[in-house]
């Protein structure tokens, strides 16, 4: 006699889930005051539940220091629907030969299919990410026409929620931003987890303002 489908679900929804975390993105290129950026961020997630994945996300610049940001998004595998915002600061701006170090805060909804064990593909859990990232990155000439690239390196470190319980995560996050215009910025980027979380892969376009 086999258990109840119903029981099935809720055990496997009791299951501890990596999840990958909205990326670092174009977060280093900070937006100007009174100016925005609006990007696209898609994503491979390479580890525990593979899956797809697209992120919509608009920057505002505030002051010198500060930018603000909104994102929504949804996928397949692990991570469905999410959506967050929070804020930026640009601590030391790269300028001269000093790299620019900077730290982002975010909290991102997510529902997420813990399992797909016995065929149960329907079930979603809520979970609420609270993330501190880091980063430093310094801007490079790469030539008259080929404009400018900014290598960044960020660890991302915070708290999930879910299912009245909180859990730690963290993760190596390493990527370039490429500028061949004023208004253009590509993305290219890897997560390397390091606890309760996703490696991944990523890219991006967005438009500056």
């Amino acid at each position: 006699m086999g258990f109840p489908r119903g029981f099935l679900a809720v055990a496997f929804v009791g299951l501890p889930v990596p999840v990958a975390w909205a990326g670092v993105f174009d977060m280093p290129q900070f937006v100007a005051p009174a100016s925005f950026s609006v990007g696209i961020e898609p994503e491979v997630i390479l580890t525990s539940g593979a899956g797809l994945g697209v992120n919509v996300k608009y920057t505002h610049g505030i002051s010198d220091l500060v930018n603000v940001m909104a994102a929504l998004g949804t996928g397949s595998g692990p991570r469905r629907f999410r959506a967050g915002g929070g804020a930026v600061l640009d601590v030391f701006p790269d300028y001269g030969h000093q790299p620019g170090i900077g730290v982002g805060f975010h909290v991102f909804y997510y529902r997420v299919r813990p399992s797909q064990v016995l065929g149960i593909t329907d079930v979603t859990v809520a979970e609420l990410d609270a993330t501190a990232t880091p980063y430093i990155h310094k801007s490079f000439e790469a030539g008259k026409t080929a404009g400018r690239f900014d290598p960044f390196v960020s660890v991302p470190v915070g708290l999930r929620l879910s299912e009245g319980s909180y859990r730690p995560f963290a993760a190596v996050a390493l990527g370039s931003v490429f500028m061949p215009t004023d208004n253009l910025r590509y993305v290219v980027e890897l997560g390397v987890a390091i606890q309760n979380t996703d490696s991944y892969l990523a890219g991006g376009i967005s438009y500056y303002h």
